[in-house]
């Protein structure tokens, strides 16, 4: 048994719903992905907790520095440990299976141990007082330490945190996935469903593995120098080029925003790969495969660049030219949006669709980016930005990225449960989390826009100000929804059934 299998197995609770199938030789491609997306639950379940707390704080009129602190836990915890683990670890089942490759040795270890250590660093940092958003504007947390909101130590001990999550994002996990792909020898026993990196769904995964790497490239060189002069490696005085707002904004930026779209590019491509597995006629093809290529490669260029319309206040640093050019591809982006779009419809209408409960949660996952998508064009714009940038307005729009890179994985993770632990889930339970999801998902993202729209700020407790309470209600009453649809997905897990009872045979990879 292997330390991942291990750990998954010995793991109360959670464990139970993501225990390994052994039986069937594919333990290499099941067990990290298995412990990774088990991990990612057990942060989810954090999430959910801490998101109770918010509104409790404000109901009962608590002290308002609970509320600051349980958001930052809140939103670091859903973004980073539970969202982008969940997509790791279930795309790295998939082209574990597509390419024949093992997902074993240091890269999935590494992937594993920097994320979840990071972001256990960070939790500590938080509680000790490092209270800063998901967008980490230097030099802002080391302000607050000169300002005595939090120590210096808080800041070292939440830039270690940061830096770990960080490398699993940039380094670790990009490394494996190009090493997986394009190196290492193929062993026929693992491939389950062979495809090239011509098909949509492989080429996807390979441009957001790039995409992170490159676009991460340049944060790294800056945080390593800024984290070695933190610990008194190098002297701060070696680290002040990297100290400078515009260097530290830049290099952050460059990969925070690109890592959006890196998501953006493995939510298209997990569409693409899924949808013709539950065709009606069985035909397993896109309507075309060069529009679906056609559509990331033009979702890559115009992104790549989109990152310049944040900087809509750092005249005169940023010339205007330029925060009109990231205007100009963020809008780009709806080019390859329109031709997913059309792909994904065009592929339905010829074929059919077999309509389960993971497709169609796929399905409605690719709705929700399509509408986060469009609330991000919209505050690209730079006049709308002035307006929208500090408000509920783009709180919104970063968290529908995260529910619908939550739901895509969750819906994509039907399909491949029953490979990696033997068992099958309940699709009655299944639709019920389908349809409390989309629900919950759609007010709350809708809510929290309209906030936004009506002048609501973002990372600010009182609510009951100029009529905001009501957005905030109506957020509080669709998150509650949501939080029953993750416990109805998380029943399914713990109920789900062996595979060869609940179908009277063995497991057979499809």
């Amino acid at each position: 048994m292997s330390i991942a299998s291990t750990l998954v197995h010995n793991t109360p609770i959670f464990g139970k719903m993501f225990s390994v199938d052994k039986s069937t030789g594919l333990e290499d491609i099941n067990a990290w992905p298995a412990l990774m997306i088990m991990a990612s639950f057990i942060w989810l379940a954090v999430a959910g907790l801490l998101g109770i707390v918010m509104p409790v704080t404000q109901i009962f009129d608590l002290n308002t520095d609970w509320f600051y602190t349980t958001l930052t836990l809140h939103g670091a915890a859903l973004a980073f440990p539970f969202g982008f683990q969940l997509m790791v670890g279930v795309g790295l089942h998939r082209s574990g299976g597509c390419v024949g490759k093992p997902v074993t040795g240091i890269f999935p270890a590494l992937t594993f141990i920097t994320m979840n250590l990071g972001a256990a660093i960070l939790t500590v940092a938080v509680l000790m007082g490092f209270k800063v958003s998901l967008v980490v504007m230097f030099p802002l947390p080391l302000v607050g330490a000169q300002m005595g909101i939090w120590s210096m130590t808080t800041v070292i001990v939440g830039f270690t945190g940061i830096y770990l999550v960080l490398a699993s994002m940039i380094l670790f996990y990009p490394i494996l996935v190009l090493k997986m792909l394009f190196f290492g020898k193929k062993q026929p026993e693992l491939v389950l469903s062979e495809r090239s990196l011509n098909d949509p769904g492989m080429l996807g995964m390979v441009l957001a593995a790039l995409t992170l790497l490159v676009a991460g490239t340049p944060l790294v060189v800056v945080g390593t120098t800024l984290l070695l002069a933190l610990y008194g490696v190098i002297p701060m005085a070696m680290a002040a080029w990297a100290a400078k707002p515009i260097v530290f904004q830049y290099s952050f930026y460059i990969f925070a925003h690109n890592m959006m779209e890196a998501m953006a590019l493995m939510v298209t491509s997990a569409m693409y790969a899924t949808l013709p597995l539950y065709l009606a006629d069985g035909t397993r093809k896109l309507f075309s495969n060069k529009l679906a290529n056609l559509a990331l490669w033009i979702l890559l260029l115009t992104s790549v660049t989109s990152f310049l319309h944040h900087f809509i206040t750092f005249y005169p640093n940023q010339p205007s030219a330029l925060s009109y050019w990231g205007n100009i591809m963020s809008w780009g982006t709806g080019i390859g949006a329109a031709l997913s779009i059309f792909t994904v419809f065009a592929t339905i209408w010829q074929h059919g669709l077999r309509a389960e409960p993971g497709i169609i949660a796929v399905l409605i996952a690719w709705a929700l980016y399509i509408l986060d998508g469009a609330s991000a064009v919209v505050t690209s714009n730079i006049a709308w930005a002035y307006v929208l940038h500090g408000t509920m307005w783009q709180s919104g729009h970063t968290m529908t990225v995260i529910l619908a890179m939550a739901l895509m994985w969750m819906g994509v993770l039907y399909h491949h449960y029953p490979v990696m632990t033997g068992r099958k889930l309940d699709p009655t339970v299944g639709w019920w989390f389908v349809w409390l999801f989309t629900v919950g998902s759609f007010g709350a993202a809708l809510s929290m826009l309209a906030g936004g729209a009506a002048g609501m700020p973002r990372r600010f407790a009182a609510w009951n100000q100029e009529g905001w309470m009501i957005y905030g209600n109506l957020t509080l009453f669709f998150g509650l929804i949501l939080g029953a649809a993750f416990v109805v997905y998380a029943y399914s897990l713990l109920k789900s059934r062996d595979l060869s009872v609940a179908v009277g045979r063995q497991p057979v990879a499809a």
